[in-house]
């Protein structure tokens, strides 16, 4: 049986397409000015709106209408001029009818248009304006529903060739008549003109997770990792949420410490040495929600971990209170730049219809080792990003 991810496709998005369908969209057929063509003298920049407006399709400018205007007053009074400093586009390049919000369809039969611009002028920033902007940049990335807006307004994404910085849409925010969301607003475009480099260049963190099958090669491992002491991330992989059901098991474990991760069956000399690993207080536990391992730690050992040090969910909540933020799949994503990695083996975690259990037995050994191990990795790095960014001292 073969893996549902392989080294090649975990770290990067899958590539954009480039071919158009503008005669399967059909609004060219009812414009002034049918597929707008970018518009400003920068190339350090790309904003990218909805669609062209009313005003807009009339002059064959983006971003001369109302919104375009309260775009450019607000970047006035942080000495940025929209047309002089960036580049200018939409996720449509044709105006919707009664300037409908576009259709998923539409954003998908125009976005090779945006790629190619995308891909012709290598912006080091990409701001998007609104949902349609955010969802036609994003889509060969992050493969889940975007959810509400709010959710991802503020952030500088470290895509491979561009920060992404989505904010809310112009003429949201003039519906809205919210002077905290305008100011808000207002501190996007300056965090977003104020990034100065292109991303740094990712690691491949796949690579860095050792699968390890031998009971004595774990031991061994685990008993090192001890040794050397410092934070170590413990993520769990089991067949159902709660440890409390009949069937209930811990099917594989991972642990990190940044320097070496490791991931392992749940079985024999592995299990033992996991939980004399858990008693230790030499080592810092890293969890993302710890009261999932630590309930499946007590169901499994009679007591729970010892030296329980950092929750990246709790500490997502702390850094920024917005609901929906807080996975280690959200949180990877809007600050290491990693890609959706999990949409074929997430289903599989999932409890199914009318059962307490989910299917992870179905998942070839291999591929679910590398995802525990991936996830460990992946906590551990985002709990050093928190502590820095909350002036822990280690």
């Amino acid at each position: 049986m073969k893996g549902f991810f392989h080294l090649s496709e975990v770290q990067k998005a899958a590539p954009p397409g480039l071919i158009a369908k503008c005669g399967s969209c059909g609004l060219y057929r009812g414009c002034h000015t049918p597929k707008m063509k970018p518009y400003g003298k920068g190339d350090r920049v790309l904003v990218v709106g909805e669609a062209p407006g009313e005003t807009e399709d009339e002059k064959g400018r983006p971003f001369i209408g109302k919104a375009g205007q309260f775009l450019r007053e607000t970047l006035g009074r942080i000495k940025v001029d929209l047309d002089r400093d960036a580049l200018t586009t939409n996720a449509l390049i044709c105006r919707p009818p009664g300037n409908k919000t576009p259709e998923p369809k539409q954003i998908d039969y125009c976005r090779p248009n945006l790629m190619t611009v995308i891909r012709k002028v290598q912006p080091e920033v990409i701001i998007t304006l609104g949902r349609s902007a955010l969802a036609s940049v994003l889509e060969p990335f992050w493969r889940d529903d975007l959810g509400p807006m709010e959710k991802w307004a503020g952030w500088a994404i470290p895509l491979p060739e561009h920060w992404v910085c989505p904010t809310y849409h112009p003429s949201y925010l003039l519906r809205s008549h919210n002077s905290l969301l305008d100011r808000a607003f207002e501190a996007h475009l300056e965090t977003a003109f104020g990034l100065e480099e292109k991303p740094p260049a990712q690691p491949n963190y796949l690579e860095q997770v050792e699968v390890l099958l031998d009971e004595k090669d774990i031991y061994q491992a685990i008993r090192k990792m001890d040794e050397e002491g410092g934070w170590v991330a413990v993520d769990y992989e089991t067949n159902c949420l709660k440890p409390d059901y009949a069937k209930a098991q811990i099917v594989s474990c991972a642990l990190s410490n940044g320097r070496r991760t490791i991931s392992y069956p749940w079985w024999g000399k592995a299990i033992t040495a996991t939980g004399m690993f858990l008693k230790s207080k030499r080592t810092r536990k890293i969890a993302s929600n710890v009261k999932f391992e630590e309930r499946w730690s007590l169901q499994e050992f009679g007591r729970g971990v010892e030296n329980w040090g950092w929750d990246t969910m709790l500490a997502a909540h702390c850094l920024d209170n917005r609901p929906g933020i807080c996975s280690i799949k959200f949180q990877s994503f809007i600050h290491l730049g990693l890609a959706s990695y999990n949409e074929n083996i997430e289903p599989y975690l999932k409890n199914q219809k009318g059962s307490l259990y989910n299917r992870i037995q179905e998942i070839e050994l291999g591929t679910l080792l590398r995802y525990g191990g991936l996830d460990a990795l992946l906590e551990h790095k985002l709990a050093a990003f928190q502590r820095e960014r909350m002036g822990y001292e280690d």
